[in-house]
């Protein structure tokens, strides 16, 4: 009589037990966050860009004479002046030729003033009558026939001289080595390829800017960067080059910006993350400390109907320790100051 009455009370027990289980969790308690408005200032407009240093100048200096390498007078990193010898081919060969050019200039002089002496008489003969004109024109030929050997003359002595200069490899200009690709011994032809030389200072930065934001970027526009390199130094330069036509592939336009590099500290090919400014626009800013990492993007919280709203954000150029957003939010929203940890998406703000 007994067990029912305990089954009665077991179940009604395993009922009461289930019914408290299906109640929902009492929602977690609204959370404290330091609001501030978002607000506007005149800030700098910016284009995140990259880029790459590129020298000045750059050339591939030749041999432009055959023979073997007698001496290499500079090594990479070097910098040399305006003049500075630089390589030494022997051109022992062309000296000769060059000797027996000048020889034969000699010769052709020599032979051509015979032979206007002789026209000078042969003139004084057909103006008395005692020669034909004939015999005048004859000579006459020949007074000229000399004059062009002379002249044929001077050329190959004049081409000699140029080879046995080519012998000697100076410096363009005033620069720095960047490649010495032959040693002594070397044998070379006109066209091998000796040392590389590159103006440093100043150097040019090289970036593309996307079809859509060409419009902002002006001749004398500020560039500010910093190497991969170098992150913790930021350089400065200005726009002095826009290309005249959009890349067909890329969709962009490749401006260069002029860098002063009076230390040195920079190189030819560095990679740089740089900003370029596009002049000041009025933008809605908020405080850099409101700004966190959402993966590679970053965001920030703004409050809306007594709610967090996670925001991923563009951010524009900093001012002071405000950054402006270019994107994502608007004028006049809250957003929290100081976002904590234990924030997320949808919490209910006091």
């Amino acid at each position: 009589m007994h067990k029912p009455a305990t089954l009665i009370c077991l179940i009604g027990l395993s009922a009461c037990h289930k019914a408290a289980s299906d109640q929902p969790a009492p929602p977690p308690p609204p959370i404290k966050a330091t609001t501030a408005a978002i607000t506007e200032h005149s800030v700098t407009r910016t284009i995140p860009i990259t880029g790459t240093l590129t020298a000045e100048l750059r050339t591939e200096l030749t041999a432009n004479a055959s023979g073997r390498v007698l001496q290499t007078l500079v090594e990479r990193g070097q910098r040399v002046e305006n003049g500075t010898v630089l390589v030494q081919v022997d051109v022992r060969s062309s000296t000769a030729s060059l000797a027996q050019a000048q020889a034969e200039v000699a010769s052709a002089r020599t032979k051509l003033a015979a032979a206007r002496a002789e026209c000078e008489r042969y003139d004084a003969l057909v103006a008395r009558g005692a020669i034909t004109r004939q015999e005048h024109d004859k000579q006459t030929a020949d007074c000229n026939q000399q004059l062009s050997a002379l002249n044929v003359s001077k050329a190959r002595a004049s081409s000699a001289a140029i080879a046995v200069g080519d012998g000697t490899v100076r410096a363009p200009f005033a620069g720095v080595v960047t490649e010495r690709l032959v040693s002594a011994g070397d044998y070379v032809q006109p066209t091998s390829k000796v040392v590389t030389l590159v103006v440093t200072n100043p150097l040019r930065l090289k970036m593309t800017v996307p079809e859509r934001r060409i419009g902002e970027v002006k001749e004398g526009a500020l560039v500010t960067f910093s190497p991969v390199a170098l992150p913790d130094k930021v350089f400065s330069g200005t726009v002095k080059y826009l290309s005249g036509e959009v890349r067909e592939q890329t969709r962009d336009v490749i401006v260069e910006a002029v860098v002063p590099n009076a230390d040195g500290a920079l190189l030819p090919g560095m990679f740089v993350s740089a900003s370029l400014h596009a002049g000041t626009r009025v933008m809605p800013v908020v405080p850099r400390s409101a700004v966190f990492a959402v993966g590679d993007d970053r965001g920030l919280y703004v409050v809306k109907d007594h709610r967090l709203e996670q925001r991923v954000v563009l951010l524009g150029a900093e001012a002071g320790d405000d950054v402006a957003i270019e994107a994502g939010a608007t004028t006049g929203e809250l957003v929290v100051i100081t976002p904590k940890p234990s924030m997320f998406n949808g919490a209910q703000v006091e």
